[in-house]
């Protein structure tokens, strides 16, 4: 092993250590949580040397991969199932190279919604200075400077409006979600707003030089406005040097800070969840990416983007009705269904036989709510980070979704500049609809329960905790009931005492019992368990605050775990 390889085998070792150690939901068997803050920010970013190597994921070696050899070699591995790794002491993810805790934990403005990772940074200034054609992908386009900044850009040309629009509204849902991503605009432009570089090529493995009508061949295929000007996209490069597509399993070896698995990291578990609702089937290696951000030139760390979910709301691949009407109900190859249907004669009901006549939407396509099951949705191929999502993964998803409100989506909508308001409208109705479904299959089970504080009113301390199925709108206040009990000196401790309690504005608070002889020096451990339910529908699994008392109407929260309910 060369000195290097050592730094970094050591570097790993102790960034592990840090992780298993700050956890605060593994394992079944109750332990108590220490008396420290629970973890918010997970520092993967420390800079280390050399740079890792790049790595390429090709469409087929990864379906193929994913479809037939992995699963046949799981066929003869064992794996005990297991929660995610990367969880804090509240049942939540910490922000980091990979998620970024926005909407889920800080109310965000419409403004910042809208922007997405733009933030704020408007369409360039022409003229636009193209270096190259677009290289990937099925939309013809070119990569181009403006402003100061490198762009890719591309035409708009299949389903009406929608190649651009979605570029541009499901990237601002991944990033209000917490995900790193591009900077995506709609644009509208005429041919004169190019300007072709002294040194333009056609791409970077053919060195012939970009002429007037390559330009011009391209922009023939975009989507004339009603002004007559066209219609395309512009995305901002990412910071950092490309290092390829992370998968949604494994480790690089080559960078010290990844030390979780992929495929028990909750936030690319959960991500089905969010693909699901926006019908991202093209969630893969390939659709990812990984940044080399360098520090001084020598060291820097790994920063990890979803770069293209624009494959969403229905888009038209190429193909046959027949195939996009399976788009989320099935894989692209699906050896479960195929075996089903060929001994049961095809007589198992599947939600796409219904299409079998006009499409749904005349934009959205086969995009609908009516056709949506959250547990059911596939991407186009299976991938061992979705495979492994628990009922607690997917719950902290919809806890983040259940704060995006019809606002935050009208003005995220918004951006896809659709020339007919009703398919601005149709959309916001089709991803409020298939929200509401995702939350009241993930936030009726596990605890709504969230963000737990300590709170001094009218001379008693309080914990109070916020419903999310009530601010959702998925439960009604009136109807709700709650049902708080108190263990004091858990789990050694005696029987369980009831809390008296209130509840107001969306939120359940109970009175803390004031623990004798508690001091800094000697703190009481208390656990509060709050199990909320709608009569009639459901009693979710109790919510569990760990708290500890150090003094007269002092306490600290050192931890939340949900349990299943019972």
């Amino acid at each position: 092993m060369t000195f290097e390889e050592g730094a970094l085998a050591a570097q790993r070792a102790s960034r592990l250590l840090a992780i298993l150690a700050l956890a605060g939901c593994g394992g079944a068997t109750p332990h108590r949580f220490p008396v420290r803050d629970p973890l918010w920010i997970d520092d993967d970013q420390s800079a280390f040397a050399p740079r890792p190597a790049d790595q390429y994921n090709a469409f087929a070696a990864d379906a193929a991969d994913n479809t037939v050899f992995r699963p046949l070699g799981e066929l003869f591995r064992y794996e005990e199932a297991r929660e995610a790794i990367d969880v804090n002491s509240l049942d939540e993810v910490p922000s980091s190279s990979w998620f970024e805790n926005r909407v889920g934990r800080t109310p965000m403005s419409i403004e910042a919604v809208a922007e997405g990772a733009c933030g704020g940074s408007p369409v360039p200034e022409p003229p636009w200075t193209i270096h190259q054609l677009k290289s990937a992908g099925e939309t013809p386009g070119f990569v181009l400077d403006a402003g100061g900044h490198r762009y890719l850009f591309k035409t708009d040309i299949r389903v009406p409006e929608l190649t651009t629009a979605a570029d541009a509204i499901a990237t601002r849902i991944f990033h209000a979600i917490g995900y790193a991503t591009p900077c995506n605009h709609v644009v509208f432009y005429t041919p004169d707003f190019f300007r072709i570089a002294s040194d333009a090529t056609r791409d970077d493995d053919d060195h012939t030089p970009l002429t007037e009508a390559d330009v011009r061949e391209v922009l023939a295929s975009a989507l004339v406005a009603s002004d007559g000007r066209l219609r395309g996209s512009l995305s901002q490069y990412i910071d950092g040097a490309p290092l390829g597509g992370w998968r949604f399993e494994g480790r690089r070896d080559d960078d010290p800070n990844d030390v979780v698995p992929h495929q028990h990291r909750r936030e690319l578990r959960a991500m089905e969840v969010a693909a699901a609702w926006v019908n991202h089937i093209d969630a893969r290696a390939g659709s990812n990416f990984d940044a080399w951000v360098s520090t001084d030139g020598t060291h820097g760390y790994v920063r990890h983007y979803v770069l293209d979910v624009g494959d969403s709301f229905g888009l038209v691949f190429d193909g046959s009705d027949e195939l996009m009407r399976r788009f989320g109900h099935s894989y692209y190859f699906d050896a479960e269904q195929i075996v089903v249907d060929l001994f049961s004669l095809g007589l198992v009901d599947r939600p796409y036989r219904e299409h079998d006549g006009e499409r749904v939407h005349p934009v959205f396509t086969y995009y609908d709510t009516e056709h949506f099951t959250p547990d059911e949705w596939h991407s186009g191929y299976p991938l061992p980070a979705f495979e492994r999502r628990t009922e607690h993964d997917a719950a902290w998803m919809a806890r983040i979704l259940s704060q995006i409100s019809a606002d935050h989506l009208r003005a995220m909508v918004a951006t896809g500049m659709f020339s007919d308001p009703s398919v601005a409208g149709d959309l916001v109705r089709i991803l409020r609809g298939r929200q509401r479904l995702i939350l009241e299959r993930y936030l009726t089970r596990l605890s709504p329960l969230a963000f737990p504080e300590v709170v001094a009113e009218r001379g008693r301390s309080w914990l109070c905790l916020r419903d999310l199925a009530i601010e959702a709108g998925i439960r009604s206040q009136p109807t709700r009931e709650y049902r708080i009990t108190a263990s004091v000196d858990w789990p050694d401790g005696g029987d369980p005492i009831e809390l008296e309690h209130g509840r107001a504005d969306g939120r359940v608070c109970a009175v803390l019992p004031e623990i004798e002889r508690a001091s800094a020096r000697s703190p009481r451990y208390l656990v509060v368990d709050v199990v909320a339910g709608t009569p009639e529908r459901e009693t979710t699994g109790a919510a569990s605050v760990h708290l500890y008392q150090t003094g007269p109407s002092r306490y600290r929260i050192v931890g939340l775990r949900r349990a299943e309910p019972s």
